[in-house]
């Protein structure tokens, strides 16, 4: 997939993150959530990303931090988009900005239903560290995946 950039997600945004969100509900296990909702999510963070494809969103992202190591939270593309590249791309952008924000490892969790997650973080190079029970945001328990990678 060609002429993506990714930027810091600005309130512009929120519809489009927040539609994408709601499109992929199915393999979040989550709930909907409302453009109040995301406001309060994004008020005061640079952790939410913004996908373009020329000048047409794509997809979005949400990075997290602890100690040590960066975390891809969430990655969502828009279906139409699906299988075109743009994960692969996305979690390289994830890289990047960990490398340029002095991490020296990515982490991304999944759950055992996500195959198409756990291929593409296989296929970029992450490491399977941990299978173990999670709860997912609908409450459910699920068979969860961590992944690493040193970058």
């Amino acid at each position: 997939m060609q002429n993506l950039k990714y930027t810091i997600a600005s309130q512009d945004n929120l519809t489009f993150i927040n539609e994408t969100y709601n499109e992929n509900i199915e393999s979040l296990h989550g709930a909907h959530r409302s453009l109040d909702i995301w406001k309060q999510l994004l008020a005061g963070k640079d952790s939410i990303y913004y996908i373009v494809q020329t000048t047409v969103p794509v997809a979005w992202f949400r990075i997290d931090f602890t100690e040590d190591e960066l975390w891809l939270g969430m990655l969502q593309v828009k279906p139409a988009y699906h299988r075109m590249g743009i994960g692969k791309y996305i979690v390289s952008a994830v890289e990047e900005i960990a490398r340029k924000q002095g991490f020296t490892k990515v982490g991304i969790h999944t759950t055992e239903d996500n195959t198409a997650a756990r291929a593409l973080y296989l296929s970029a190079g992450y490491l399977l560290t941990e299978i173990g029970p999670c709860t997912t945001a609908d409450g459910e328990e699920r068979v969860g995946y961590t992944f690493e990678k040193d970058v």
